[in-house]
């Protein structure tokens, strides 16, 4: 497990199940350590997420606003690396504006003044992909159906499977929010 001091003096580690849901965003290894150690942990222990500005260009966001599609539209999709559900893709060859913030998400580790690490990302905050088996009320649902419903991911083949056209209502068929 890999350690990062914050900017408070807190810890934010890193499992190697974490490491493993970052392959599908590859960028972030470089700037991770430097981000967290801008960070300053919540006085109450609870998941939280930051969006870190760095003052400078470091990337390209990995996501896109788009046109709004019905549940029924078709889109591109494509299931990234270590997921099982697909994300909605941009139109291949498309690139994410460029962008000067980090995304690091983390949650309460059982040792005081640690988290552990979720996610991060180069980009602004998003929200849970609406497959995601954390959302636990249709008010969630909606929120999270509405904002993928207008925004893609930035389609990368080294670290995504065949793009395939399908629409959210395929995609979520059986999902019990879900209502068409």
């Amino acid at each position: 497990m890999t350690t990062y001091k914050t900017g408070c003096g807190g810890t934010i580690n890193i499992s190697a199940k974490a490491v493993n849901h970052l392959l599908a965003h590859p960028e972030v290894f470089d700037r991770l350590e430097s981000a967290i150690g801008k960070i300053s942990l919540p006085p109450i222990p609870k998941k939280h997420e930051w969006e870190i500005d760095f003052g400078q260009i470091i990337g390209r966001a990995g996501v896109m606003n788009t046109s709004t599609l019905k549940l029924t539209d078709e889109a591109l999709f494509a299931i990234r690396e270590k997921r099982t559900m697909p994300s909605r893709v941009a139109p291949i060859g498309y690139v994410g504006e460029e962008t000067q913030k980090m995304v690091v998400i983390a949650r309460p580790s059982t040792m005081l003044k640690q988290y552990e690490l979720v996610t991060s990302w180069i980009g602004t905050l998003s929200k849970k992909e609406p497959w995601d088996p954390s959302i636990r009320s249709a008010d969630e649902f909606n929120d999270c159906l509405t904002y993928w419903r207008s925004t893609a991911l930035i389609y990368d083949p080294n670290v995504m499977g065949l793009a395939f056209k399908s629409s959210w209502a395929e995609i979520l068929q059986g999902n019990q929010y879900l209502q068409l």
